[in-house]
């Protein structure tokens, strides 16, 4: 799978899943905080995955497979939970949370995906 396509992956399973989740958490009460819900969820996504792709590719020889993805993750699930609990003012635990949940469905999609390919 190339870096675009897992690219691509992620925003079309992280997106819909941190609207809905926000959404449950602070009603949108108009279509402006929709977009920029999505603006949010798309530009943290635009700023982990290459960080995350990147720094897959320079440990693939160094770190067995779960335990590269594990500490990987972590370090995207952080980012993205302090960009969340930031701008949405959830408070930190709710922010990882929302990134956690989006992170796990978009790494299993990714797997899904790659078996499929």
């Amino acid at each position: 799978m190339t870096q675009f396509i897992a690219l691509l992956l992620s925003l079309a399973i992280e997106i819909p899943i941190i609207l809905l989740l926000t959404h449950y958490l602070q009603r949108f009460s108009s279509f402006v905080e929709l977009l920029a819900m999505s603006s949010l969820a798309c530009g943290a996504t635009l700023l982990t995955h290459p960080l995350a792709w990147t720094s897959n590719q320079i440990i693939i020889h160094d770190l067995i497979f779960p335990v590269r993805i594990i500490i990987i993750e972590a370090i995207v699930i952080f980012i993205e939970g302090f960009l969340y609990s930031q701008v949405l003012d959830l408070g930190w635990r709710k922010g990882i949370y929302l990134s956690m949940i989006a992170n796990i469905a978009s790494f299993c999609g990714g797997i899904i995906m790659y078996k499929l390919l």
